[in-house]
């Protein structure tokens, strides 16, 4: 497990990667807001995508309320990214543009 300070670091590069990224999308759209150590993203179907810190376990959990659905993720340093922690390969950019585009059917980088 990596230290806390390196997590933080992790965990606030893709809180800003994911809000500069939905900064000039239409609020009406999608909207992001960050409280608490979470960084919610409300679409204009009123579903929303939760991101949470879990600095204790060193982990990012995701909840995609439309969904039902629920990820943990680890950072793996080989790949620089998030990777699920069930080893199904899942990575979270990848994922969250995934779910974006077909919320919003606008391509938001990350």
């Amino acid at each position: 497990m990596m230290m806390e300070s390196e997590y933080r670091k992790r965990m606030e590069e893709i809180f800003a990667r994911i809000e500069k990224a939905l900064e000039n999308v239409d609020p009406d759209l999608a909207e992001c807001e960050q409280a608490m150590g979470a960084l919610s993203v409300t679409f204009g179907n009123q579903s929303k995508c939760i991101l949470s810190a879990q600095p204790t376990i060193g982990q990012l959990w995701l909840a995609l309320a439309s969904r039902g659905t629920a990820y943990h993720f680890n950072f793996d340093s080989i790949s620089n990214s998030w990777i699920d922690d069930k080893g199904l390969g899942i990575e979270l950019v990848g994922l969250l543009e995934k779910y974006f585009q077909e919320t919003t059917g606008l391509e938001v980088r990350l």
